[in-house]
This record gives C-alpha cells, structure tokens and sequence, in this order.
C-alpha cells in the first residue's frame, strides 16, 4: 500500500482486525488493504472487489491484515463477495485476453508501422474494457489500431502512453540491491534524479551501476541526497578552519 499524503493522525495504531484483509490481484507486489463488509475471509480465498476500476478478482493472502492509521481504513477497497464458478470462467478469460491482446496489439502495430512498445494490457473482469499501456518516443496515431482492438476483442479500448519509469513501475521486477523494486511497491512520485546525486555520494558513475531496470538513474540516488551537501558543507568549514 502506498504511504499517506498530509495525515492529521499523530499516532500509530498496530491494531489486528478481523475487519481487514490483504489481497493480491494477479502478480502485483503489494497487497491491497480491503473491508471485509463482516464476512470472514482466510488466506488462499478467491474474491471479487470493488476497485475504482470496476470490479477486480483477487486472492486473500494476510487475513487479518494490520491496519495502521485510520486513513487507511477509510480508503479501504470494499470486497462485494466471494468468488464463485462464473466469477472464476471470467478472470480465466480476463487472462486468456490480455496475454492474447498484447500479442495481437505488438503484431498489429508492427503491421501498422507504429513506433510504440505494448508494455502491458488490463482487461475489467467482464472483458468489456481494455487498456494497453505503451512506450513510444514520440505521439502515436493509434486511432485505426484502437479500432482494430475493439472489434477483435469486443471491448472498449483505451491506449495509455506512459514513461520509461512508469512501465518499470507497472511491470515490476528486482533492483540492482536484490530487492523488489521500489516503484513497483511504495514509490509512487518520482523527485527529479540528476547525475550530481551520484557525484555528491562518491558514487561509481558507471551506467550500469547507478541505473536502473528502467534504463534512468536510480530513484535511490535522491533519498540521501539531501544529508550529504549540509554534510560536504561542514566538512570543509572545518577543513578550511583547521588550516587557518
């Protein structure tokens, strides 16, 4: 779950409820924090929430889930039930479609001679909505792509062009410190990343040291950046007394 913005709360609660609990959706990292709605859920249960998206199918992994501010309970997602037969056959073919589509977008935009890269494809559970996620160096004429999407799939069809940063965000993977990626679970707003960051820090500025899965200098480079030019300035005040 991403952080809080601004929260008037000044203490922290490590409350258990029964009313919470952690769900997955497909190979997402983070768990998303949802309202039970009273009905009592143990880990490995397929259900069906209510996200701002439409309704999502997903898997009960922390039951129950530790709710630490009362924010966080509030924008909790609300599960509508628990999964049955139906429910299932649509996310199998909310599945089929999206590895299907997303061979098919790559072909067909090959064919279409655009220069864009299908990063990933969101189908809504019932497969009347989609959404393909792509990079491209440049704005992308899709009108006639999009068109051929929704009759092959008959579906509504959204093209979402996103950066190099988002898509590393979107797809996940691990770091060069052998954790999970941090865009892909907390960070959510990406501060501005510069070359001085890495200078600053005494930093190897090999490429393939201080870059990331996204091809970009590391998000890293920027959370300590701030402690170390009060410390520099320090440094040298001193240094430059000592030689008075």
């Amino acid at each position: 779950m991403s952080g809080c913005q601004g929260c008037a709360f000044k203490g922290m609660s490590t409350a258990v409820e029964d009313a919470f609990v952690g769900v997955r959706f497909g190979e997402e990292t983070n768990l998303t924090l949802c309202a039970s709605g009273g009905q009592i859920f143990t880990k490995g249960d397929q259900v069906v929430v209510d996200l701002d998206s439409g309704p999502a199918y997903g898997r009960v992994v922390k039951s129950p889930m530790p709710v630490f501010k009362p924010c966080q309970k509030s924008s909790a997602s609300r599960i509508l039930r628990s999964a049955d037969g139906e429910d299932t056959d649509a996310h199998d073919r909310q599945v089929r479609n999206q590895e299907t589509a997303k061979l098919y977008c790559r072909k067909r935009a090959e064919e279409l001679g655009l220069e864009m890269k299908v990063s990933k494809v969101d189908f809504s559970l019932d497969s009347r909505q989609a959404k393909f996620y792509f990079t491209a160096e440049s704005r992308v004429d899709f009108r006639r792509l999009v068109r051929d999407l929704s009759k092959r799939f008959s579906a509504k069809v959204k093209m979402v062009q996103i950066g190099a940063r988002d898509e590393a965000g979107l797809l996940g993977g691990i770091g060069v410190c052998g954790r999970t990626l941090c865009c892909s679970t907390w960070l959510k707003d990406f501060r501005p990343i510069s070359i001085q960051m890495a200078k600053r820090q005494n930093l190897s500025l090999n490429p393939s040291k201080i870059s990331g899965q996204c091809g970009r200098l590391l998000c890293c480079l920027a959370y300590e950046n701030d402690q170390y030019e009060p410390l520099k300035k320090k440094r040298k005040k001193g240094a430059d007394a000592a030689s008075a």
